[in-house]
């Protein structure tokens, strides 16, 4: 890859998952491993940082030999992938997991409700199957999904795009950041708790690595990195990124295969002119 000839100033990268470091067929690229291989040449940190899972994203962390931290469920838990060792959790209380789990179903949603180890589905199997092929992760299916009695890392409704839409507008208000709404998919309203964003997760990481927050690079596509983007020194999306990625980062990659997004946006960041937002 081409660059200038500054210093590199970045020395944790965070990456998205869906739809940045993977495509439609959810598969690595070649481009994309060596784009993340030029980060590391350059002294730069590569973490994951996803809506998944944190066991979802472990094969992915493995497949790129990256035996390191990993922000998981939009920024609820930060763990690292062989110790353990978890330094952020932020999840939604058993009693407010429980009510939202009530309302969705009594609105007609179908729900997920994210534990720490599993995930519990009740309603429409249409969708859950939808979201288990998105995902590649299986969903027990539950009679009721708050018997588990526990806190969760997020509860998801599922319905149809423009329910969705007005959904999300009226909890928002509703809630007042107490617990977060995004819309992931058109079809998928998650429920957080308030410190589970991306930005949170990867400024806890950054503190405990003590690196500060001009020297983090994020890339992502979603409204589940949005505030990622924005948090970091430098924010990187995918140029068929959603609206709110694309206003908070400062760098949008060019248009292109979507299996190679992320690596034109390494190349476009490493070719920028100082100091400036690209688009």
């Amino acid at each position: 890859m081409s660059s200038t000839n500054r210093p590199f100033e970045y020395a944790l990268a965070a990456i998205d998952i869906d739809e940045t470091l993977i495509g439609p067929d959810k598969k690595i690229g070649a481009a994309n491993r060596r784009a993340i291989a030029e980060l590391q040449s350059r002294g730069c940190r590569v973490v994951l940082a996803s809506g998944r899972r944190h066991a979802n994203m472990l094969p992915y962390c493995a497949e790129l030999g990256l035996d390191d931290y990993v922000v998981s469920c939009q920024g609820a838990r930060v763990q690292h992938a062989s110790t353990g060792e978890v330094l952020h959790r932020a999840e939604v209380d058993p009693t407010s997991a429980a009510s939202l789990v009530a309302e969705g179903l009594s609105r007609g949603f179908t729900i997920l409700l994210w534990l720490d180890d599993q995930v519990l589905g009740q309603g429409d199997s249409r969708w859950i199957g939808k979201y288990e092929r998105l995902c590649d992760d299986p969903v027990t299916l539950v009679e009721t999904a708050t018997a588990a009695s526990r806190a969760a890392e997020k509860v998801v409704w599922i319905g149809e795009p423009e329910v969705v839409a007005k959904t999300d507008a009226e909890m928002k208000s509703r809630l007042g950041g107490k617990i977060l709404t995004t819309i992931t998919e058109s079809w998928s309203l998650e429920f957080t708790a308030s410190q589970a964003d991306k930005r949170h997760g990867v400024a806890a990481l950054a503190l405990r690595l003590g690196v500060p927050r001009e020297a983090v690079l994020a890339f992502g596509d979603g409204n589940n990195d949005a505030g990622m983007l924005a948090w970091a020194g430098m924010g990187v999306a995918m140029p068929h990124g959603r609206a709110s990625a694309h206003a908070a980062a400062r760098i949008i990659a060019p248009e292109g295969d979507p299996e190679s997004a992320l690596a034109r946006g390494v190349e476009r960041l490493l070719r920028r002119p100082d100091g400036v937002r690209v688009a």
